[in-house]
């Protein structure tokens, strides 16, 4: 699970070149296994693109903002508005949960590097923490947006996982270390989400108390006929109740630590049963919002669902975005 695929390799020689839900509104489980899985999107080659041009297809109907991946290139998309927010560096970024800063990891994805805090435009950048483990390891906000949960590099396959505080710079581990990777930090502030191999794991945000969420991952195909299973977390309720993952079943190639940002099944974490998804199409991301609100991106479209299903809005995606990375959706 851990030994990094030529895959991946191969993509980071390119780059070196180049929502919440309560209890009552969720979606109520279906039969493990019971919705298709979709295929994994390809990812184009680096492009060159200004720094700011006018989408063809505007997100209008969807406020806030949209933020995507080109491998190292972050842009945001603001309406009919597509602006590069950062040129380089993005491929460990995450953007903070009230959408004033941005958090990445600079450097070579195979090498550990500096924890940099940007604004939103990328600008007024400074480093906070210096020897941070990057792939399977990018900066996990806390709900407040003034912490983050990182891995500290110790040397070739030994890292420290703990809480940065940025405003002084204090890095405090974990009480109970993990192998986990793929961190998700609930808006409610109470939960961690992560992989643990090809299981889901639930923990306090000190890495105490983790619980592994059953059936999914499991070996026993008593348990898990179709062997359901993920390395890749993408987002996690605000409670914890629902995780989406990109998942693989049966004799799919299982993936690695580096980062797919690729979503196409919702796991119950408190049975590892799958969730239906009303829609219609490959699905490619599902983003939790802490309102309860859940974005669901397919081929070309997004929709915004309010947590009891019913849609709020539904959109073409700009076309210059169409082969990105969905990385995350602020609506502030």
């Amino acid at each position: 699970m851990n030994a990094i695929s030529s895959r991946s390799i191969a993509r980071w020689t390119v780059l070196a070149t180049a929502v919440a839900l309560t209890a009552a509104c969720e979606p109520t489980p279906t039969p493990a296994g019971s919705r298709p899985v979709s295929s994994a999107p390809s990812i184009s080659a680096p492009t060159s693109a200004a720094q700011s041009r006018t989408a063809s297809s505007p997100a209008a109907a969807i406020p806030g903002r949209l933020y995507y991946l080109e491998h190292e290139r972050l842009v945001r998309v603001t309406g009919p508005d597509v602006k590069t927010v950062l040129e380089k560096d993005a491929y460990a970024a995450n953007v903070s949960p009230d959408g004033a800063h941005i958090a990445f990891i600079d450097g070579s994805p195979i090498e550990a590097g500096n924890v940099v805090v940007a604004d939103r435009d990328g600008r007024n950048r400074r480093t906070v923490f210096r020897g941070a483990d990057r792939a399977g390891f990018e900066p996990a906000w806390s709900p407040d947006s003034k912490r983050l949960l990182i891995a500290k590099n110790r040397g070739p396959g030994l890292r420290t996982v703990g809480v940065l505080t940025i405003a002084t710079g204090r890095f405090t581990p974990w009480e109970r270390q993990s192998l986990g990777q793929g961190f998700l930090w609930t808006a409610d502030g109470k939960h961690v989400g992560y992989v643990d191999g090809y299981r889901l794991v639930l923990a306090d945000p000190d890495g105490r108390n983790a619980r592994v969420v059953p059936v999914f991952g499991s070996d026993d195909r008593r348990l898990n006929p179709q062997r359901r299973r993920s390395s890749d977390t993408y987002s996690i309720s605000a409670n914890g109740r629902l995780i989406s993952v990109w998942q693989r079943t049966n004799d799919e190639d299982s993936s690695d630590i580096a980062r797919d940002l690729i979503a196409d099944a919702i796991v119950d974490t408190r049975t590892g049963e799958n969730v239906g998804v009303p829609v219609r199409g490959e699905i490619r991301a599902i983003l939790f919002q802490p309102n309860g609100d859940i974005l669901v991106r397919t081929n070309g479209k997004l929709t915004l669902f309010g947590p009891n299903w019913k849609v709020k809005a539904e959109v073409a995606e700009p076309a210059e975005v169409k082969d990105f990375e969905l990385l995350t959706y602020r609506s502030n």
